[in-house]
């Protein structure tokens, strides 16, 4: 499939007609399961931005992600997890191309979101999508370090946390040529975006730092928590004394 965004009206699904593609689900799954094919919301790869086209065909006005022609993933996300957990009879499916169909009742009109699959897809699952053995990490100052994949996927986890009201959220995407892109948030004087990208791991990391354990290469761009548990961060690498 071609990484290019949608550029024509995607086809409108009528009223109570069924939507194309494999369920989606944001509740818990019970115990004893549930019938036919499904993806949960926590498993499926939502794209950083797509377009989306209200239907006509249906008794009611489909509902949106937000106002106008383009979304972002991460609104999209929320909107899907809000309503299919709320409206109870509300649906939304999902494609072999990953364009997904929402409607609240059998009877509204459905609304289409096309993704653009130049965006990159939100990590929800860091240990599936965080996979190269190691990462050269470009960080807001251009300097470029060589990181563990388990820093990156530390990193990743921290950049997703919730934010504190008032604060930018953070955000780590995955790109179409397995690189990650990930931006710590937090408050308005945050650093930008740092671009990892997949590369061989070295022979030998070298000696872990004697206050965060973190390598040499890992330190200088990003924060690591001291293993005392102060609750303090170690910056700058220290070499241990011959």
């Amino acid at each position: 499939m071609p990484d290019t965004p949608a550029t024509a009206d995607p086809v409108d699904i009528p009223a109570r007609q069924p939507l194309p593609g494999i369920r989606l689900i944001a509740y818990r799954v019970p115990e004893w399961g549930i019938e036919g094919p499904y993806v949960h919301m926590d498993a499926a790869d939502i794209h950083a931005r797509y377009a989306q086209t209200a239907g006509r065909a249906g008794d009611f006005p489909a509902r949106t992600a937000g106002f106008g022609r383009q979304t972002e993933g991460q609104g999209l996300n929320n909107f899907l997890r809000g309503s299919l957990n709320f409206w109870l009879m509300s649906e939304a499916r999902m494609t072999e191309d990953e364009v997904i169909r929402y409607r609240q009742t059998r009877n509204h009109s459905t609304t289409t979101f096309s993704p653009d699959k130049t965006s990159g897809v939100l990590i929800n699952r860091p240990n599936e999508q965080v996979t190269a053995p190691a990462y050269r990490v470009t960080g807001p100052t251009g300097v470029t370090q060589l990181w563990r994949a388990s820093v990156v996927s530390e990193a990743v986890a921290y950049c997703r946390r919730k934010p504190v009201v008032g604060w930018p959220a953070g955000w780590a995407h995955l790109m179409p040529d397995a690189s990650v892109r990930f931006n710590r948030g937090g408050d308005w004087r945050a650093p930008g975006s740092y671009t990892a990208e997949p590369a061989d791991e070295p022979e030998s990391w070298g000696a872990p730092c004697a206050e965060c354990e973190n390598r040499e290469s890992e330190h200088g761009q990003w924060s690591h928590p001291r293993t005392d548990r102060t609750g303090g961060a170690c910056w700058t690498y220290t070499r241990p004394q011959t």
